[in-house]
């Protein structure tokens, strides 16, 4: 019994902890709580999702005596159940090929997770346009409201920064507003992926892992995956209005499966029998260089031709053909 409850309480206890550390504000709370999913995909992947979900009512439920309710809700829809969601998916298996004699397993394919990955914030942001629509004049006027207050508070903050001309301001207001939604939900999307690989990471080096973990090369897009991103694309270049906010913020989400799928083809590259290994950590390099404010504007096209060779890749099958010569040598 004290097997079975101690890491339910421990990964709660750790996950709440880590979202609550934000109270705190300083630079490493917030780092904290971007991983407090982390807990929670250990122990899923460890024990099982029921055991998850488990752990993140307990921890919903810390969250909420120790803050209050809205903040336990956030917790338990940003972090937890989308931890429980995936982990579950994660984890299911059924004989290979159908054989019932079989003892190999074939587990959920890598590219559905990356779907449901991709889901779940487009579904979030649906929803919050339906909403703030039926409430009120939409989430595009009410996103600029909060940016314009937060530009205004740091503009009174630090006048330095912010001495730009108001036609700079309001052009830098203007593209937040019409973004940020989207990149929002891409950044969700790139934190949780980032706990779940953390954790399975983690596990796999002690060998407590219920599933083997997927490799990147082996990514493959299921085939009606481009269409969502072109209706959204579609939706941002001809429509006005709330159905062009919801296509201009769809398409930096519906993005990323084929981001990670450009990055699984420089894997199958790399990893081929007369693979450039050096593709690897040029390729991760020149994308944490991308953050540097004064190489940004440039070094941001790693991450477009990333996504356009997760593009060609989802009809060329390159990794199929790199993975089928390389067997042949």
């Amino acid at each position: 019994m004290w097997s079975k409850w101690f890491p339910i309480g421990a990964a709660a206890l750790a996950s709440a902890l880590m979202y609550l550390s934000t109270i705190l504000g300083s630079f490493g709370a917030i780092l904290l709580a971007f991983l407090s999913p982390l807990p929670l995909f250990a122990l899923s992947l460890a024990r099982g999702w029921i055991a998850g979900l488990t752990a993140t009512l307990v921890a919903g439920a810390i969250v909420l005596l120790a803050a209050n309710s809205m903040a336990g809700l956030f917790f338990v829809i940003i972090s937890g159940l989308p931890a429980v969601l995936l982990t579950r998916k994660a984890l299911l298996a059924r004989p290979l090929n159908d054989d019932p004699e079989s003892t190999e397993l074939e587990w959920y394919p890598a590219g559905m997770l990356v779907m449901w990955l991709t889901a779940l914030p487009a579904v979030g942001l649906l929803t919050a346009v339906l909403v703030a629509g039926l409430q009120g004049p939409g989430l595009e006027a009410m996103v600029r409201t909060e940016v314009e207050g937060m530009f205004n508070a740091m503009g009174t903050a630090s006048e330095g920064i912010f001495a730009l001309p108001q036609e700079q301001v309001d052009a830098l207001i203007n593209l937040t507003v019409a973004v940020l939604p989207g990149i929002a939900g891409l950044q969700w999307s790139m934190l949780t992926l980032v706990n779940g690989l953390l954790a399975q990471g983690v596990l796999a080096r002690f060998d407590a892992n219920l599933r083997p973990s997927p490799r990147m090369r082996d990514i493959r897009l299921p085939v009606w995956a481009p269409f969502p991103l072109a209706i959204a694309a579609l939706a941002a270049m001809l429509a006005d209005g709330a159905l062009g906010y919801l296509g201009w913020n769809a398409v930096p989400i519906l993005c990323l499966p084929f981001l990670l799928s450009g990055l699984g083809l420089v894997h199958a590259l790399a990893g081929a029998s007369n693979g450039k290994r050096w593709l690897l950590p040029a390729t991760y390099t020149l994308m944490i260089l991308s953050f540097v404010p004064y190489l940004a504007s440039f070094l941001q096209l790693v991450w477009i031709l990333l996504i356009l060779a997760g593009l060609v890749d989802h009809w060329a099958d390159l990794k199929g053909r790199i993975a089928r010569n390389s067997n042949q040598t």
